[in-house]
């Protein structure tokens, strides 16, 4: 899956929740005109002390920000509307420029019309009783950052304008989500503010309960305090979309006074052994050098269990994407030989991971997979790189570009 370079020059849609109630809104017990009395409690009769998320829905009580029902309970179960979303975040900010939107499906009387006039739709209609979905979530949260700290406005920005983002979900090449949710995703995950479910996918047509909106809230209140910077996970995926790699976020290697990847990302390098012509697209690290992986991209890429005697070996592992158009038919293992490492990786990626990712990949290092004439995408594991002081890692295209990195002394 390619991505084109965005034609969206709005990116920076306007905060959601800018505004501060002007009068006490209510949580709808059934429908929009059935309202639950105002409720203070900070503990319902189902939620209960062993409940998972019972410290975060207590703290969002306690600071007002989702109230319960006049019958005691919580429902930590039930799915966050639209409405009751844009007014949780709208309590969180203080909201000084208020944004009067107009929708034909919400009346001056509807219960969160104070918070729905702070919506960033522009199609005259809110559907404020719809199900929040996950990637609209990550939209709002990260343009509520953007509205906080002008730094996220720019990694939406530099996210949403590059060809080389990629978020590591298995949506981005299975497809199920919408390209513009991308850079808000990315925002989201990068922030830890949404992570993905235990098969690494990230749902973005999901919905959310109100228990794991109290964990969110709780986490986006602490997150508003930070800036962009203090967020490595998120700082790769920029570095990502500046330059095709992660490596200077993710490793201790430095670029020298020559360039980096992104000297070479996209041009032609001609194997020695004449199979073929290979360009590397991206370059993307894995910290292995201790005993666990690290890095936003480890769970796209690096399988803990079946590659565990590759960890603790003060080793980066690489995987690159290529695109390669073979001169004859020929095999993984065979453009291998006689080539440069970097622009021929020998190693495919983990199968578990190639299936959970949906990432294009030979199906065996030995079979003459690549045709002559015909052009391929794939992703590739490198043997990696040694984590040792004066360590070089370079390349070269055929113009002479080239990357060159090293470890300082």
């Amino acid at each position: 899956m390619l991505h084109k370079k965005s034609t969206n020059k709005n990116l920076m849609f306007k905060a959601l929740a800018t505004s501060v109630m002007t009068a006490a809104v209510f949580i709808p017990v059934a429908t929009e005109n059935v309202q639950a009395a105002s409720v203070t409690k900070t503990t319902f009769k189902d939620v209960p002390k062993s409940h998972w998320a019972y410290e975060s829905i207590k703290q969002v009580a306690e600071k007002g920000l989702v109230t319960g029902y006049e019958d005691g309970t919580y429902k930590p179960s039930a799915q966050v509307t639209r409405a009751e979303f844009a007014t949780f975040l709208s309590r969180i900010f203080d909201g000084e420029d208020r944004a009067n939107a107009k929708f034909a499906d919400v009346g001056s009387s509807h219960w969160a019309i104070d918070a729905i006039q702070e919506s960033d739709f522009t199609n005259n209609k809110f559907e404020p009783n719809k199900p929040m979905t996950r990637g609209e979530m990550s939209r709002w949260l990260a343009n509520g950052l953007a509205h906080a700290n002008a730094d996220y406005g720019k990694a939406i920005e530099e996210m949403a304008n590059s060809s080389l983002t990629i978020i590591p979900i298995p949506e981005f090449y299975g497809g199920g989500v919408n390209n513009k949710d991308l850079p808000y995703i990315g925002v989201a995950l990068g922030t830890g503010l949404l992570s993905g479910y235990e098969d690494f996918s990230f749902k973005p047509n999901g919905n959310t309960t109100r228990a794991e909106v109290a964990t969110i809230l709780i986490h986006y209140m602490d997150t508003m305090k930070k800036a962009p910077s203090d967020f490595k996970g998120l700082q790769e995926l920029l570095e990502v979309a500046n330059t095709g790699t992660n490596i200077l976020t993710i490793s201790n290697y430095k670029k020298t006074k020559y360039t980096g990847y992104e000297g070479v990302l996209g041009k032609p390098h001609t194997y020695l052994n004449k199979t073929g012509v290979a360009t590397i697209e991206r370059a993307i690290f894995i910290d292995t050098t201790g005993p666990k992986p690290k890095s936003i991209f480890k769970d796209m890429f690096f399988n803990e269990k079946a590659e565990a005697p590759l960890l603790n070996k003060g080793v980066y592992g690489i995987y690159y994407e290529y695109t390669f158009k073979p001169s004859r038919d020929v095999s993984l293992h065979s453009i291998r030989n006689g080539s440069d490492m970097h622009f021929a990786s020998s190693f495919m990626v983990n199968k578990n991971k190639v299936e959970q990712f949906n990432l294009s990949s030979p199906k065996t290092t030995t079979n003459n997979e690549f045709l002559k004439g015909e052009t391929y995408r794939y992703w590739a594991q490198n043997s990696g790189v040694v984590n040792k002081p004066g360590r070089e890692l370079s390349s070269h295209a055929d113009d002479g570009s080239l990357f060159y990195y090293e470890v300082p002394k």
